[in-house]
């Protein structure tokens, strides 16, 4: 009976052990899930945010758009996502018995010394030749309109023409404000589509220097988004310079606040 009750009680010890072992991974693998969810829910963030810098725009809330650039920054260029990447690389590494990581994915994006930026960028040269090319091709259709001929008096032909040419010039001034925002969403698009999944893939993986080269580029983008807030800016203040009233409400509130500072000033 000795030895039974000794063979029972050791099997018991093991149970235990098992158990408590069990406990340990199932510990690990929720730290692993709760570390890789918040990493993965980078792209949820950056496609709600172009959503939102879309309204914005379509609004000229210029102060909204700032926020929303620098927010875009934060989320691609943040120290709690690369904690969150070195959790699940040890974590990861303690549950399946391999080689802990040597060093943190800090060191490794800051020893990366090749890592080129993909993301889409915008000049003004080209926003400017863009608006180049829009007013040519207005220039171009309005003129085979009212060059037909038909008219008897060349100054009503003048005045029409004139009309809309004007018109031409304050679209392609509105579009070319419009299309500086937009790149903000591109950014927000490139970065939820192609480059935050070679993060996450990569991290599946276990390919740490792929997960670096990843956040390394995603930095180089999102550290981009106040520069180009910048050039939104500017080409929307030469469309609230050219015509107030197409910022609708927000060109409404500028004129009061300006027409408010003159009152000011002459008191």
């Amino acid at each position: 009976m000795g030895e039974l009750a000794d063979r029972v009680a050791r099997l018991e010890h093991e149970v235990t052990e098992a158990q408590e072992a069990l406990r340990v991974v199932e510990k690990i693998d929720e730290e692993i899930e709760s570390a890789m969810d918040e990493i993965e829910s980078v792209c949820e963030a950056l496609l709600n945010l172009s959503g939102e810098l879309d309204g914005e725009i379509a609004d000229h809330n210029y102060a909204a758009v700032e926020g929303y650039a620098y927010e875009l920054w934060g989320l691609v260029d943040s120290e709690q996502a690369r904690r969150a990447v070195d959790t699940v690389a040890l974590l990861t590494a303690i549950r399946d018995g391999r080689a802990l990581p040597a060093t943190s994915v800090d060191a490794l994006i800051i020893a990366l010394k090749d890592v080129k930026a993909s993301h889409p960028t915008l000049t003004q040269e080209e926003l400017d030749q863009e608006f180049q090319a829009a007013m040519d091709r207005a220039e171009g259709i309005w003129r085979e309109i009212y060059d037909d001929g038909s008219w008897e008096s060349e100054y009503e032909r003048e005045n029409h023409l004139a009309d809309h040419m004007h018109e031409a010039r304050q679209e392609a001034i509105s579009e070319r404000a419009v299309r500086a925002g937009r790149l903000l969403m591109e950014l927000c698009d490139h970065l939820a589509e192609t480059v935050w999944p070679e993060v996450t893939d990569g991290l599946r993986r276990t390919d740490l220097e792929r997960v670096a080269r990843a956040l390394k580029e995603a930095s180089l983008a999102g550290e981009t988004a106040p520069a180009v807030y910048k050039l939104y800016e500017a080409n929307l203040s030469v469309q609230y310079e050219s015509d107030p009233y197409s910022l609708g409400v927000m060109g409404e509130q500028l004129m009061a606040f300006e027409s408010w500072l003159g009152v000011q000033e002459k008191g």
